[in-house]
């Protein structure tokens, strides 16, 4: 039996009430996953506006962990990060140019 074959199994014994329900659901879950992604870009486009960014903030822009930047962060002489009391920034400008220049992080 295949998917289709399936598909008017369950549509022939389903209400109609049912089947309005379900499309409906499936509408609302369309329109949640567009509006996270308008969500999400409209972040992005803000991140990329900043000068300094957390780690978590650099993690979501680059698409690299939060550990492999705390890591790459960590060194003395890092070019990238900043330092404010306790707290890491990260350079996104520098940033960018460090992650251009290299092959493999």
């Amino acid at each position: 039996m295949k998917k289709d074959d399936i598909n008017i199994i369950v549509d022939q014994n389903t209400s109609d009430t049912t089947k309005e329900k379900r499309d409906v659901g499936y509408l609302f879950s369309l329109m949640m996953k567009q509006r996270k992604t308008e969500q999400d870009e409209a972040y992005l486009a803000t991140l990329k506006e900043k000068k300094l960014l957390s780690v978590e903030e650099a993690a979501d822009l680059f698409g690299i962990g939060r550990t492999k930047i705390r890591e790459l962060s960590s060194g003395d002489n890092c070019p990238f990060v900043l330092w404010i009391g306790g707290h890491r920034k990260i350079k996104r400008e520098e940033f960018e140019k460090y992650i251009s220049d290299q092959f493999s992080i």
